[in-house]
């Protein structure tokens, strides 16, 4: 779908083509700028580390929901001792909410044009981590992704790109630590695709993380799409 601008003739991007036909979605920290409170995390856990669960809750056979993103931008005292922010996604047949910590998000569509409704609905984390219920469903690991982040540093911010394509930009851990200096590091996971009626999550734990827990401003980006 070429597009016309100042005279010139060009081509947008997938994601530019999709934000225009209305599909494109986000959710963000619920006060903008506000930096959200996490948890010190130091091990993995399937049901106890989650920071987003995303539900589909159209009709069998409606659309998918296709994850796009994940941006966190820590801020506030960072925590010491870090080496790397490991990530796992779990999706389950059914429609799951978590609890504890958790804060119910209504997703915006980026085209003000296009009707706003979602067949998403959004948790994320607040002031912990939430808790995932035992499965009722079926319950399988979608992916699993690691970003080695170093010493964190205040306004570091943690990009987890989901299927994107080419190569992931590399992190050089240099000579020394890093002191205030922020930086953006960027890592990946394969697609995660939720089909109606079941429910994704995105657990996060952070390898020998020790004093200090960490708060975020973050954004969620993904998409929907009739399979």
């Amino acid at each position: 779908m070429p597009i016309v601008l100042n005279g010139q003739v060009g081509s947008p991007s997938s994601r530019q083509i999709i934000a225009q036909s209305g599909k494109y979605f986000t959710v963000s920290e619920p006060t903008v700028g506000t930096p959200v409170v996490g948890a010190t995390i130091t091990a993995w856990s399937a049901t106890a580390n989650g920071l987003f669960v995303i539900a589909n809750n159209a009709p069998s056979g409606g659309p998918d929901v296709i994850l796009d993103f994940l941006r966190l931008r820590l801020r506030s005292t960072a925590p010491t001792g870090t080496l790397s922010m490991n990530f796992d996604a779990y999706n389950e047949t059914g429609i799951v909410a978590g609890t504890t910590a958790v804060v119910s998000q209504t997703p915006v569509q980026v085209n003000a044009g296009k009707a706003q409704t979602s067949v998403a609905t959004v948790q994320s984390f607040a002031a912990g981590c939430i808790t995932i219920p035992a499965a009722v469903g079926t319950r399988r690991l979608q992916g699993t992704a690691s970003i080695a982040t170093g010493v964190a540093v205040d306004n570091d911010v943690y990009v987890l790109q989901f299927g994107a394509d080419g190569v992931y930009p590399s992190k050089n851990g240099g000579a020394a630590a890093r002191a205030t200096d922020p930086a953006v590091i960027v890592g990946g996971m394969g697609p995660i695709v939720i089909a109606p009626q079941t429910t994704s999550w995105i657990n996060m734990w952070w390898l020998t993380q020790a004093a200090n827990v960490p708060s975020w401003t973050y954004t969620l980006g993904f998409f929907e799409n009739q399979g």
